[in-house]
C-alpha cells in the first residue's frame, strides 16, 4: 500500500497519463470469475497530460524499454524511476507532487 502509480487513460481516442493515484488497498479478489483489483486515490492530476505518442518519440523515453510501450493498453505495467522522473518533466509534473515541476521555484 502506499505506492504511487500514473493514472492512465487507454481508450481507443485518448491514450495519455493524466494523473497519479497511491494504492489504497491491496490486490484482493473483484468477484468476477478469478479478476483482481487494488483501490487507488487521487494524488492529483499531470500539470499536462503525457500522450502515448509523445512518449514515444522522446529519445530518453525509447531508450528505457518502457513495457507500455509494448502493450499499450495493459492496466498495470512497472515503472521505473527514471521513466516516472520523465514522465513528470514531459507532463511538468502533478498537482501536490511537492518536487516533480517545480519550475515555480527560485
Amino acid at each position: 500500500m502506499g505506492d504511487l502509480c500514473f493514472f492512465y487513460h487507454s481508450g481507443n481516442k485518448a491514450r495519455r497519463i493524466v494523473g497519479v493515484v497511491t494504492v489504497v488497498k491491496e490486490c484482493y479478489d473483484d468477484g468476477d470469475d478469478g479478476g483482481v483489483a487494488v483501490d487507488v486515490a487521487a494524488v492529483g492530476e499531470m500539470r499536462r497530460p503525457v500522450d502515448l505518442a509523445e512518449m514515444k518519440m522522446d529519445d530518453r523515453m525509447k531508450a528505457s524499454g518502457f513495457a507500455l510501450f509494448r502493450q499499450p493498453r495493459l492496466s498495470v505495467v512497472p515503472v521505473s524511476k527514471e521513466v516516472w522522473e520523465r514522465v513528470c518533466e514531459l507532463g511538468g509534473g502533478y498537482e501536490g507532487d511537492g518536487s516533480c515541476g517545480v519550475e515555480d521555484e527560485v
